[in-house]
């Protein structure tokens, strides 16, 4: 191997490691109070210390909010700070003014699966008043995922535990569901977006079933009769006022359990993925609120 090119491999191999982006997950609680706990994850690259993503409250609870996170890690000085900044979604009845973000900072000794992110948080309001604040105790997901497997295996093999008990546990399908956003029975999804269009994309994510629904806009009925297929179809839905109602209505019962379609939202910079788990004649909401 030439001096030049050697001198052009190491150079190659410098802006490849340069300029990656590395993806981490962190899953565990919030606490507020002596005995108020709240799921919570956040997701997050990092690169040259910067730190941007979401973060994710009660997961798959009736108040889930997907918020924005940005922040910083100091790899000389081991700490870790971060702080919401914006909400993407949320299943709350409050408006974008009434949330109280988390601002944390704290040490941490490196952004790998064996470390655990915990300590005080400060709540603040978008205008920088305090609001409540508490303590946050967060576990690598991925680390503990390889449990969650472990476990299941464990208990695949037990000759002690009868079949039927088996499949009532799946530790990594449980973990799995918790980052699924479900839609239910008269729930409202408040989306903030500053687009002026919403594309709407729904099929069927398992097995055809003949799963049916229906959308009003703002009351008025746009589609009346959609099939999921496994093929994706798209919708586009015009945000031409500040709020825009979007009613899903399930039309049926699948011939495989209730009505379970794949919903999935693009504004111009955002994908919001959610799966409907409703039955025939019940509905839910998506309001899409403009940015101030």
């Amino acid at each position: 191997m030439s001096c030049r090119f050697l001198l052009f491999f190491i150079t190659f191999l410098w802006q490849i490691t340069s300029f990656a982006q590395q993806e981490f997950e962190f899953v565990g609680v919030v606490r507020i109070g002596e005995e108020a706990f709240i799921s919570y994850k956040i997701s997050f690259e990092e690169k040259d210390g910067y730190i941007k993503g979401y973060s994710l409250t009660d997961l798959g609870g009736a108040h889930e909010t997907k918020s924005f996170l940005s922040g910083y890690f100091d790899d000389d000085k081991n700490t870790l700070e971060f702080y919401e900044s914006g909400i993407l979604y949320t299943k709350s009845y409050v408006t974008q003014d009434d949330f109280c973000f988390i601002h944390f900072k704290g040490d941490l000794s490196k952004l790998n699966e064996r470390q655990t992110i915990e300590g005080l948080f400060k709540g603040l309001y978008s205008d920088g008043k305090e609001c409540i604040s508490g303590e946050l105790k967060l576990a690598n997901l991925g680390r503990i995922l390889k449990k969650a497997k472990r476990i299941d295996r464990k208990i695949d093999r037990s000759i002690v535990i009868s079949q039927e008990k088996k499949d009532q546990v799946n530790l990594v399908k449980d973990l799995d569901s918790l980052s699924m956003n479900t839609i239910r029975k008269d729930q409202i999804l408040s989306v903030f977006t500053a687009s002026n269009k919403i594309n709407l994309t729904y099929y069927d994510a398992g097995q055809e079933d003949g799963d049916q629904i229906a959308i009003y806009v703002n009351d008025e009925l746009m589609f009346r009769k959609l099939e999921a297929k496994s093929k994706k179809q798209k919708i586009e839905i015009p945000l031409l006022k500040e709020k825009t109602v979007v009613k899903i209505e399930a039309l049926n019962n699948g011939s495989i359990g209730g009505n379970t379609i794949k919903i999935d939202l693009y504004d111009t910079d955002h994908t919001i993925e959610t799966i409907t788990n409703m039955k025939s004649g019940e509905s839910a909401k998506f309001v899409f609120i403009q940015k101030k």
